[in-house]
């Protein structure tokens, strides 16, 4: 199988016959089949019988039957996964990428760039940042993104272009504001899961008894015997604690990952007075940056979503998509999605796209950096 190259990309994107890519794996728990894996916990609605509940468990349609799933990882997490790897490519200096970042020195040192704002190229740190004096809202470029429309994302291509690609909105100003919904999307599903239990608790290696007075490490002891729940040693780290039934992860037949990348979510966003040539190089960048965070997230055998949940892979495949559910395969690794990238950066450059390569450097305002530095130390200086 050939790897994708950027003219089959680019001849994809323009013909209308073709509609997204897709991508589908299996996986197995690394400890192999029938080993425990651990779904991401939810609070326990009032009244829920089960345990269980904490997971996300649904019935869903496979193949012609019903099937009980459980959720392994939603669709924002995955396109969280796909934003580090990505940023942690752009730190380290293998992919270039218009970036918005923030950095803090202060009583703790704090740094944050597009990749990972949780709104993206809207989200409430830059609305409390500096640029260059000004506050970054009534800057030129901030101003030039907050009127950034579907219909024209130029700002948004030339500043943050992830946002367009793992979705944007601005939620946190007054007024109207415009969405941009996802072009990628990815989710991982654990079928036909069987609830497990375990016991869990903590033996105290002096097996201190006794109760407490006071909060944190300026507590006082006393041989009495706790009475009250927040006074019991337990509730500052020390003394036993009996084990308790607790949730035990899930047993599953396989885990399957699903990953959608639209042609025709891309052919739907435009760039205002960019000529054709500009434009269909914009799209097909933006193709490229949803392929590369797919490969950089889950190209490798391997796959960690948290504690207890581990996969390999057992079988993946790319395709393209098209009328009447043509599939066209190929193949796309880790290594090759970053030169296709590179070279629909610079096609990109070359048709005059406006992409700001320069990274954008913004400081927090004073009532942020205030926040930043309690919220990173717990200790607010004196006078604050």
């Amino acid at each position: 199988m050939t790897e994708l190259t950027l003219d089959a990309l680019r001849d994809k994107l323009a013909d209308p016959e073709w509609a997204a890519v897709r991508v589908e794996a299996t996986y197995q728990p690394s400890g192999g089949p029938g080993a425990r894996v651990y779904p991401p916990t939810f609070p326990i609605a009032k009244g829920a019988a089960k345990d269980k509940d904490r997971y996300l468990v649904e019935e869903r349609r496979c193949d012609g039957e019903v099937r009980e799933a459980a959720v392994l990882d939603q669709v924002p997490s995955q396109a969280n996964r796909c934003e580090e790897a990505e940023a942690r490519a752009w730190r380290q200096g293998v992919i270039r990428m218009p970036m918005l970042r923030m950095r803090h020195e202060g009583a703790a040192d704090f740094e944050l760039i597009g990749l990972e704002a949780p709104h993206r190229a809207f989200d409430a740190y830059w609305r409390d940042c500096m640029l260059g004096g000004v506050k970054f809202d009534r800057s030129e470029i901030g101003k030039a993104i907050l009127a950034a429309s579907p219909a024209d994302a130029t700002a948004l291509l030339a500043y943050d272009p992830a946002t367009l690609v793992y979705g944007g909105w601005n939620s946190h100003r007054k007024g109207r504001q415009a969405k941009f919904p996802r072009l990628y999307a990815s989710e991982i599903i654990g079928w036909d899961p069987e609830e497990g239990k375990r016991k869990a608790g903590r033996m105290d290696p002096a097996n201190l008894t006794g109760s407490r007075g006071g909060e944190g490490d300026e507590w006082s002891y006393s041989a009495v015997k706790a009475k009250k729940e927040d006074s019991k040693l337990s509730e500052i780290g020390h003394g036993n604690i009996a084990p308790d039934v607790t949730h035990g992860g899930v047993t599953i037949s396989e885990a399957t990952r699903t990953a959608v990348l639209s042609l025709t979510a891309t052919r739907r966003l435009g760039f205002g007075s960019m000529d054709p040539a500009a434009v269909e190089a914009a799209r097909a960048l933006l193709v490229a940056l949803g392929l590369l965070g797919d490969r950089l997230a889950f190209g490798d055998a391997g796959l960690w979503l948290r504690s207890g949940c581990d996969l390999v892979m057992q079988t993946e495949q790319l395709e393209w998509i098209g009328r009447g559910g043509v599939a066209e395969s190929f193949a796309l690794s880790p290594r090759a999605a970053v030169q296709l990238y590179e070279e629909a950066l610079q096609a990109a450059l070359d048709a005059g796209v406006p992409l700001h390569l320069e990274t954008v450097e913004l400081v927090p305002n004073d009532a942020l950096r205030k926040a930043i530095d309690f919220s990173l130390t717990k200790a607010e200086s004196a006078g604050e």
